[in-house]
């Protein structure tokens, strides 16, 4: 990385350059304005430490020219003064962060830190977005796991996989994933099974042939049939009819079925993907799930980890949706501040990815387009309102010596329970607060006693 240091003060600037290139970076000092603008035309900085006071003018005014020209470059302005007024307009006119005189080392040294890890999620960001929306985007141990394991098992043909994972936390992209890597011939099909009515269900995924039923007044061709050499994906499994599940366990054992109202089979060659965010080991106790039909589907099980389980993931997919609906929307924002970053690394996410991308959609629609930085003010109320009241309940949590799962099913219930209210009680309304599906809602009222 190629830091400058722009400041007339001799000792300062040689100080940092030693200490910078002590760290592996490659430093250059710069004394003035008129010098900085001959070096801009020769070299790219990735990153500029920028007094305001220097011999020939003001640091901040060369601020726009600086990243007109060179708009991925991070500008550190350093100030004396302490003036508010001048640190607004530095940060107005596009600086990365401010240092006030005198500082210490380690804190030059964080804030490069934080810029690089900023120009890398950036840098990530627009590789993924040129790379196509089939990606699970994420550096965390857990989500590298998962994606080795969707890269071992997309080597193989008509194979059966159970995702899991709370809603919203990416399983459908999974499973295009998998699909993707896996060079299916065949189209990706997918079907939400607690969307379609059970009555409709079994001629959905079978086909039926003209007769079969009241109201079936030409052949249909079942989606099972339409996903031939390709991947089927069965969203919300678990919710699929008793009365159908033993009919989907003899299509997984043989690949073959008979359409509604036909005597012939017919066989395919899929991958079969299955995906819950339930406790579909709990259904299968409570035989509202047949074991075997379980046992069958869960061939290669894979968990998708909820947000708040993924370290700094949570920055990463920000700075994707960040730079995905800039472009979208022609849009100027390419920065959140640190206090931005802090709340996105402690909130409680429960709504995981999903919630996140509609935040950050959100934020960009409502923002001014000569803004490109994404503050506290930016975000909504609630979100704030909801963290701190999530943080006051897990200090209270740990003061007690509760455990954990009690302390999260607890908070969980005090989060319905106040959007509950705020809706007036519309499950619906509820849900689009909370950030989760209707469905899920429900399952989580009814666990909680709350239905």
């Amino acid at each position: 990385m190629n830091i400058w240091i722009v400041d007339d003060e001799v000792n300062l600037a040689n100080g940092l350059k030693r200490a910078f290139e002590k760290s592996g970076y490659s430093a250059k000092t710069v004394k003035t304005i008129s010098e900085l603008h001959q070096l801009l035309g020769a070299e790219i900085p990735a990153l500029i430490f920028l007094d305001q006071r220097l011999p020939d003018g003001n640091g901040i005014d060369v601020l726009p020219a600086i990243l007109k020209q060179y708009p991925r470059c991070k500008v550190i302005l350093m100030t004396a003064f302490g003036d508010s007024r001048l640190v607004v307009r530095a940060i107005q006119e596009g600086a990365y962060n401010y240092l006030d005189k005198p500082f210490p080392l380690d804190a030059a040294k964080n804030m490069i830190e934080k810029a690089i890890e900023s120009i890398r999620f950036r840098n990530q960001a627009e590789f993924l977005l040129s790379e196509g929306p089939n990606q699970l985007l994420g550096t965390s141990n857990e989500m590298h796991k998962v994606r080795d394991t969707i890269m071992k098992i997309a080597q193989h043909q008509n194979i059966t996989v159970l995702l899991q994972g709370e809603s919203g936390t990416g399983k459908e992209v999974a499973a295009r994933m998998i699909h993707h890597a896996s060079n299916c011939k065949g189209d990706f099909v997918a079907l939400n099974c607690a969307a379609i009515p059970e009555s409709l269900l079994e001629s959905e995924l079978f086909g039926c042939h003209k007769g079969a039923y009241t109201g079936a007044d030409t052949d249909k061709q079942g989606l099972i049939e339409i996903a031939d050499k390709g991947t089927l994906f069965l969203d919300e499994i678990g919710d699929m009819p008793l009365s159908l599940q033993s009919k989907l366990f003899r299509f997984l054992d043989q690949r073959s079925f008979r359409p509604l109202g036909s005597t012939k089979e017919k066989n395919v060659s899929l991958n079969l993907i299955c995906a819950t965010c339930i406790d579909i080991e709990k259904h299968v106790r409570e035989e509202k799930f047949r074991k075997d039909l379980f046992f069958r589907i869960s061939v290669i099980p894979i968990t998708i980890p909820p947000l708040r389980e993924r370290d700094k993931d949570v920055l990463e997919l920000a700075a994707f949706y960040l730079a995905d609906f800039s472009k979208r929307l022609g849009k100027g924002a390419n920065v959140f501040t640190d206090d931005v970053k802090d709340v996105f690394l402690t909130y409680w996410w429960p709504g995981n990815v999903r919630e996140l991308r509609n935040l950050i959609e959100r934020i960009l629609i409502l923002k001014d387009n000569s803004d490109n930085i994404v503050r506290l003010a930016d975000l909504p109320a609630e979100m704030l309102e909801i963290q701190q009241q999530s943080t006051i309940g897990v200090s209270a949590g740990h003061l007690s010596g509760e455990s954990l799962p009690h302390m999260m099913d607890r908070i969980e219930r005090e989060m319905i329970v106040s959007a509950l209210a705020k809706c007036m009680g519309s499950r619906t309304q509820t849900a689009a607060e909370l950030g989760i599906s209707r469905f899920s809602l429900l399952r989580r009222m009814q666990r909680h006693g709350l239905d």
